[in-house]
């Protein structure tokens, strides 16, 4: 173990890790749903699931746990409104891009580039540091914003930045290759 990593040989004071974690929960998932209620329902799950696995060596394995687990928590949830028919709100921007212009190139040979490309892109995200990938996703994908990933991550607004930058460039100098090939 490092010395700049907290150990948590003793288990850290629940009502603490609670308080430290909740409000970032339910702003993440307040924004998801837009509801005051559900965002703290989930939120509230999220940390009992979290609270009942307490088997981590870091601090930094604790929170990258419980923010792994509202992820899949949300998505659990969109897959539950989905089965039992329940709509789910259309995003124009991905009806836009999937329009006419996406259906001209759906050419075996293109399906089998794509997938080439992203399993490079997937191999790119494996090879970088897990903070750095952490990060990308919850911004990229996750669509938050920096200073709540800093706050869920307990480092500073410009050390994600850092980390986010890092990131972007890898998959940059990725697209850079692809291009040349």
């Amino acid at each position: 173990m490092t010395a700049n990593t907290p150990s948590l040989e003793t288990p850290p004071d629940n009502t603490t890790f609670v308080s430290q974690l909740r409000p970032a929960l339910v702003k993440y998932f307040k924004r998801k749903t837009g509801s005051a209620v559900d965002a703290e329902d989930l939120a509230q799950d999220v940390l009992v699931r979290a609270l009942t696995y307490s088997n981590w060596r870091t601090e930094e394995q604790a929170k990258g746990y419980v923010f792994r687990t509202a992820v899949n928590r949300w998505r659990d949830r969109l897959r539950r409104q989905r089965t039992r028919g329940v709509t789910v709100a259309w995003n124009e921007a991905v009806h836009e891009y999937g329009g006419e212009e996406a259906r001209e190139d759906n050419s075996p040979e293109r399906g089998l580039i794509a997938g080439q490309e992203l399993i490079q892109v997937v191999q790119t995200l494996e090879k970088m540091h897990v903070r750095t990938r952490t990060v990308l996703m919850l911004i990229k994908l996750e669509q938050m914003r920096i200073a709540t990933v800093a706050e869920m991550l307990g480092i500073s607004v410009s050390a994600v930045s850092k980390h986010l930058s890092r990131g972007i460039a890898q998959l940059a100098e990725l697209r850079k290759q692809q291009d040349r090939s």
